[in-house]
């Protein structure tokens, strides 16, 4: 996803950090909740994450929280389908 910025973005950035997604999924026969080990640009790419875990056997989808950082994670590998 190629992502065109502005001056104002990159202020915005700056100022309150850029905003990401993480699921937080449940392992199933235990009571251990834990964020997954992947970091989303996009509310979409954190939903078919989401929808990934539903034919999952291990894991059981819980949430997806939004965080914001000042470090630029748009650089790493993450989930694929």
């Amino acid at each position: 996803m190629n992502q065109t910025t502005t001056v104002l973005t990159e202020i915005v950035a700056f100022l309150l950090g850029r905003k990401y997604y993480a699921n937080i999924i449940h392992t199933r026969g235990t009571n251990k909740c834990e964020v997954s080990s992947f970091i989303f640009k996009s509310k979409q790419e954190a939903n078919d994450h989401r929808n990934a875990l539903e034919s999952n056997l291990s894991y059981k989808f819980v949430e997806t929280v939004s965080f914001r950082s000042r470090h630029d994670y748009s650089k790493l590998t993450t989930y694929s389908k």
